[in-house]
C-alpha cells in the first residue's frame, strides 16, 4: 500500500509541477489560432446601424475582402459609395460624394477601427483589447478609456469561418455587419493597392 501510495503521490506532484503546460488556451489565444485559418477571405454583407434604443438609422450594403497580415477592403456600395483599403501600412479612406481621400497610418488608427484586427497579427496592438469569448462569439473591449468604441464583437467558427461582426460605441449607436456569399478564394495583392483617383483632394495625415 505504501508503494503505491507514493506512486500515487509522485504522480499528483508531477501533475501539479505543470499547470502551465495544460492551461486552457485564453481568450485570445483561440481567437488568433481561428483567425489563423483564415489567410484570405470576401463576403458581400448588410450593414445596420441603430441608436442606443435600438431603432434603424440606417441600412446598406457592400463588399468586404481581406488577407492576412494587414490587407483589408471595405467597398460600402449603398446607401453612399464609400472605400476603406489598408495596404499594410497605410488606411485610406475615400469618399466620391466629397471627392476626397483621407490616408493614415495603419498603426495610428486601428485602436479606432478594430475590425482590421481581423486581418492583423501584431501582437502589441492586441494587447490594447481585452478579449473574453462565448462559443464562437468574442467580444473585444478596448483598455483605453478615450477610444470611441465601447465594445466590438466577432463571430468566427472553429473552423475559421467569419460569419459576423458588431461595433458598439461609447453612446450606444451599434453598427452590425452580416456576411453572405462567403469565399476563401486566395485574392491578389492588387486588390488592396489604392490609387489616388483624378482630380481627388487628398488629405494626407501621416506626418
Amino acid at each position: 500500500m505504501k508503494k503505491i501510495g507514493h506512486i500515487l503521490g509522485g504522480f499528483l506532484c508531477l501533475l501539479l509541477s505543470l499547470p502551465l503546460g495544460f492551461a486552457a488556451p485564453t481568450a485570445q489565444q483561440v481567437l488568433l489560432q481561428r483567425l489563423g485559418l483564415l489567410n484570405s477571405f470576401s463576403a458581400t454583407f448588410q450593414q445596420t446601424v441603430k441608436d442606443p434604443s435600438g431603432k434603424v438609422i440606417t441600412q446598406g450594403s457592400g463588399l468586404l475582402q481581406l488577407k492576412r497580415p494587414n490587407l483589408f477592403r471595405l467597398d460600402n456600395q449603398s446607401p453612399q459609395e464609400s472605400l476603406i483599403v489598408s495596404d499594410g501600412k497605410t488606411l485610406w479612406f475615400y469618399d466620391p460624394f466629397i471627392e476626397q481621400v483621407t490616408a493614415n497610418w495603419l498603426s495610428e488608427v486601428i485602436s479606432n477601427t478594430p475590425f482590421i484586427l481581423i486581418s492583423s497579427n501584431d501582437q502589441n496592438i492586441w494587447q490594447q483589447y481585452q478579449v473574453s469569448q462565448k462559443g464562437d462569439t468574442f467580444t473585444f473591449t478596448p483598455k483605453l478609456k478615450q477610444n470611441r468604441l465601447r465594445q466590438f464583437n466577432l463571430e468566427i467558427t472553429a473552423k475559421g469561418e467569419l460569419k459576423g461582426f458588431n461595433a458598439v460605441e461609447q453612446d450606444g449607436q451599434i453598427n452590425l455587419y452580416q456576411l453572405k456569399n462567403i469565399s476563401t478564394k486566395v485574392l491578389a495583392d492588387s486588390l488592396f493597392q489604392f490609387k489616388l483617383p483624378q482630380g481627388v483632394e487628398l488629405d494626407d495625415q501621416r506626418k
